[in-house]
């Protein structure tokens, strides 16, 4: 990302035509980020020179006369061509949309119910950390993947009954000696041969379900992967493999969202937030750190979601 982006300064115009010029004070960090960088996705929506981010969470500094429906230093949490005003600037509230894409693919993908063996990817990451308590909420029982003890430490706290430490333990031995009848769901983010040998060890009627490739995302993009007789064993199993990808659900967010913001406010879910307080450069602030928050979280070494401060509100 380093090599494809570049901090310029452009004159600030008047917001016209019910538009508003929000002042950003927390910017998140995602995988996608790299990818649209790389020119993998979004290719026939974009041209360069383009913006680059997804969410960013705010006040409103300055509206146009015709906005009636809302007013200046307004929080507002904003994605590309969408402004959702929000109750408080709380920068645990920057983690909707990872929110939503945790508990909606749970619900209506993995479409989980009470004693499913779910195994999780990341799910010490913006969206893992989610998926992995909503899923305890829907009394599944959690297998976590991880590479340090420090997010062993947080899986444990957030309740995953298993965690496996894939840089310290064998997953393929783990995976054959503990569950020998399969995991019912596999959330699976890394691709290439983790993906291959997750899908060994789905059960009968279990669902593979694809949210990412973070093993290809710095250089190829997402992998091949080679399992020999694929339609033979879906069909055999009655196993299914599918993607999820949060856009094709956007009808569901109002249903999703009340909830999810009180459970985020009262703090009846866990956010956990990295600024980079942690990392080899230092704590991210400031527009300029925002390539160093995506090399923190390719890196491997985030705990929840990268969160750039980029100004004081």
């Amino acid at each position: 990302m380093k090599e494809a982006v570049q901090v310029v300064e452009v004159p600030l115009v008047p917001p016209t035509d019910d538009q508003v010029i929000l002042k950003v004070v927390f910017a998140g960090v995602n995988a996608t980020d790299v990818n649209v960088t790389a020119g993998r996705v979004f290719t026939d929506q974009l041209q360069v020179p383009h913006d680059v981010g997804l969410l960013a969470f705010g006040v409103i500094e300055v509206l146009d006369k015709n906005v009636k429906s809302l007013k200046v230093g307004q929080p507002c949490y904003a994605k590309p061509e969408e402004l959702i005003p929000m109750p408080c600037l709380m920068p645990e509230l920057i983690l909707l949309s990872n929110g939503l894409t945790a508990r909606i693919a749970i619900d209506q993908a993995c479409n989980v119910k009470s004693g499913d063996k779910i195994l999780i990817t990341a799910p010490a990451g913006s969206v893992g950390h989610i998926a992995v308590q909503w899923a305890k909420h829907k009394g599944c029982y959690v297998i976590g993947m991880t590479s340090s003890e420090e997010k062993a430490k947080l899986l444990k706290e957030l309740g995953t009954d298993r965690v496996i430490n894939y840089k310290t333990e064998n997953l393929d031995e783990v995976l054959t000696k503990e569950f020998p009848e399969g995991i019912d769901i596999i959330w699976e983010t890394i691709g290439g041969e983790i993906y291959q040998t997750l899908f060994k060890h789905l059960a009968n009627k279990g669902r593979l379900v694809i949210f990412g490739c973070t093993s290809g995302y710095e250089n190829v993009g997402f992998p091949d992967v080679h399992i020999p007789n694929l339609p033979y064993q879906l069909l055999l199993g009655s196993k299914t493999v599918t993607g999820f990808a949060v856009p094709h659900y956007i009808h569901l967010f109002p249903q999703y969202m009340p909830q999810l913001i009180e459970d985020i406010m009262t703090k009846k879910l866990r956010v956990v937030l990295d600024f980079g307080l942690k990392s080899s450069k230092g704590e991210f602030i400031g527009i300029d750190s925002v390539v160093n928050g995506v090399e923190h979280l390719f890196s491997r070494k985030n705990v929840g979601k990268v969160v750039i401060k980029i100004q004081d509100q």
